[in-house]
């Protein structure tokens, strides 16, 4: 039994037997009944002919199992499995890729039922995201000179960069009226929560943050993660990933403006990744800051292309 140093919100390791091995899962921050939810939506999909990572069970059918403050699950391992990232697609596969979560969240409407909504939740304030940003910078002002990395020099860049963006078009806030379809999503699908086989075959993983969101929230999401190289988006390849989604649920294409739009808002207040290196110092997401900070400038001055692009 060795430990897997990938992912964020839980512990994982490898277990390995004399005839097999298995993914085996300790789960951090989340309630048994939340895990149980999870186990039946994803043995269901499964069930459903869906490539879904799916918990075993024991012989009385338990998946979840609880030892101390501990809860545990054991799953499939998947043999000679890899992540694609971006660049490693070709316009098919994304057109592929997109009609796989389309049939996803078809699957899970039956599961529950997706409905469309006004977002009550509003979206962060230009107050509030300045006030962040102000912490932030606080924060690495603070510093000693013998911590300071390369990271922490764009950091402080690019939060002052978001200052004047912010500044500058705090008149296109998306009002709460916005009406999105909502329903349960896989909360976390990009890259690597996607694994391929050596036939080309994917079987998507880590359903731990199953929730309820905007339907086209996710693909918009998930698209900023695998087709984001130095900054910018593989339009192309966005389009087709786009578009393979709405090939299974045409019915969402009137609302894709107004949830790019929505998402485009989120991503121009959100710091959570310098919320977490300096205030929480946890570093791990750090890595990807580089790329995603530089996306959401990018996406600001290419605006109307992308809108264009992908409508």
């Amino acid at each position: 039994m060795r430990p897997l140093t990938e992912g964020l919100l839980n512990r994982a390791y490898v277990i390995e037997t004399d005839s097999e091995k298995f993914f085996f899962k300790d789960y951090l921050n989340q309630t048994p009944d939340m895990i149980r939810t999870q186990h039946m939506v994803t043995r269901q999909l499964s069930a459903a002919g869906l490539p879904v990572s799916a918990p075993l069970a024991d012989a009385e059918g338990l998946t979840l199992h609880q030892q101390g403050d501990h809860l545990y699950a054991l799953y499939p391992w998947l043999d000679d499995q890899h992540h694609k990232r971006g660049s490693d697609f070709d316009p098919k596969d994304c057109r592929e890729l997109g009609r796989l979560l389309g049939r996803l969240h078809t699957a899970l409407d039956r599961l529950y039922r997706s409905v469309p909504q006004p977002l009550f939740l509003p979206c962060d304030s230009v107050e509030t995201a300045t006030g962040t940003a102000h912490r932030l910078l606080d924060a690495i002002g603070q510093l000693d000179e013998s911590e300071h990395e390369g990271v922490d020099e764009l950091a402080e860049f690019r939060l002052h960069e978001r200052l004047g963006l912010l500044r500058d078009l705090a008149d296109r806030r998306p009002g709460p009226e916005v009406r999105l379809t909502v329903g349960p999503v896989h909360g976390d699908f990009h890259d690597l929560n996607i694994m391929y086989g050596p036939d080309g075959t994917c079987t998507v993983v880590d359903w731990d943050r199953l929730e309820l969101a905007p339907c086209l929230e996710e693909l918009i999401r998930s698209a900023l993660i695998i087709f984001v190289e130095f900054g910018r988006l593989d339009l192309e390849l966005v389009r087709e990933y786009v578009h393979g989604y709405l090939d299974e649920r045409p019915w969402l294409a009137s609302e894709l403006p107004a949830a790019l739009h929505r998402l485009w808002w989120e991503r121009l207040t959100d710091f959570w990744m310098l919320t977490w290196r300096y205030e929480l110092l946890d570093r791990r997401p750090s890595v990807q800051f580089a790329d995603q900070s530089a996306l959401i400038v990018w996406w600001t001055h290419h605006y109307d292309k992308v809108l264009h692009v992908l409508s």
